[in-house]
């Protein structure tokens, strides 16, 4: 009778060890719509910040913040621009791309500009298509609307977007597409017990449109506490108080990467503008007294042999070119 033939148990594992001792990578674990949610129904306050290139984007991801907004803020904060309406879609694009190409663990979530949806629904279901095509790291688009009592386009539009399975997060509150007709970048629901009921609202029908979280921008932080208990989703706040499920602020303002002035709800962590300009005058300094680049730290060798046949190449050449 044959025998089947058994591994012994050294063998066995000498072979699996073999099998198995080139393990791929672990994979980077991005959060989710699903992920924050949960952090929310846990009462565990959701983090995130802005970011416009692949920079900010990679300083976030490091950081393990929650989400990645791209706001169009970034026309103003990074590019220069007098308002958030003056970028074009297409460059707009180009940043979303940018911030894109950085990895980890925080979740993008896009706005669409200004221009990008107000024409007509098809437009802007076809732009909003074009932005979550983008990258695969796009989860989300966020859309500025205005007060559901006179914003009535915006909330169909929303509508729209979450029936065809696009995630969005509404923003309500200081919508700065909207300053003009809001009078200007000015605290919301702070006047009338109209313009706060109204808020309250625009808030509820978000959530009824199909939003999954809400930004809430610039409103009394006793209004912000109630909008956040009357509803069951999300609400980031942007100078909204802490009783938010979160909060958002713009990197560069976050990280005084500019000297400009900064709203009243902006915490500064950090002051890179100045240390930028220390290490720049420093680097000018060095280089007017010639201490920059250092011979022995910052630059090459080259083999003394080498070198000296190089010199004697060059003599011999001069020589037979200059015989007298």
């Amino acid at each position: 009778m044959i025998r089947p033939l058994r591994l012994t148990t050294r063998f066995s594992s000498l072979a699996l060890r073999r099998c198995y001792s080139v393990q791929p990578p672990n994979p980077i674990r991005t959060n989710t719509i699903q992920s924050l949610h949960e952090k929310y129904l846990k009462g565990i306050p959701i983090t995130v910040s802005t970011a416009h290139d692949y920079i900010t984007s990679q300083w976030v991801h490091d950081s393990n913040c929650d989400a990645i907004l791209v706001g169009d803020s970034l026309a103003m904060t990074a590019l220069g621009y007098d308002s958030t309406t003056d970028i074009s879609f297409n460059e707009f694009k180009y940043h979303i791309q940018s911030v894109c190409r950085a990895q980890g663990p925080s979740m993008v979530m896009v706005d669409m500009p200004f221009g990008s949806f107000e024409s007509s629904i098809q437009m802007g279901i076809a732009n909003a298509i074009d932005i979550m095509k983008l990258s695969s790291n796009v989860a989300s688009v966020k859309v500025e609307t205005g007060p559901h009592t006179k914003d009535t386009y915006t909330i169909g539009f929303i509508k729209e977007l979450c029936s065809r399975g696009i995630p969005v997060v509404g923003h309500c509150g200081l919508t700065p597409q909207r300053s003009h007709s809001l009078g200007g970048f000015k605290v919301q629901g702070n006047k009338r017990i109209e313009d706060i009921t109204v808020l309250c609202e625009t808030a509820k029908k978000l959530e009824e449109a199909g939003c999954w979280a809400i930004l809430l921008e610039c409103v009394p932080h006793k209004v912000a506490n109630y909008i956040t208990s009357n509803i069951s989703i999300p609400v980031i706040g942007i100078g909204a108080g802490p009783g938010c499920s979160g909060q958002v602020l713009v990197i560069a303002d976050m990280l005084g990467m500019t000297q400009k002035s900064l709203p009243r709800f902006v915490k500064q962590y950090g002051q890179l503008h100045s240390n930028a300009q220390d290490a720049l005058k420093e680097y000018m300094k060095e280089v007017q007294e010639s201490t920059f680049p250092n011979k022995e730290m910052h630059t090459f060798k080259i083999k003394e042999d080498l070198w000296k046949s190089f010199l004697d190449d060059v003599n011999k050449n001069n020589n037979a070119n200059n015989p007298n």
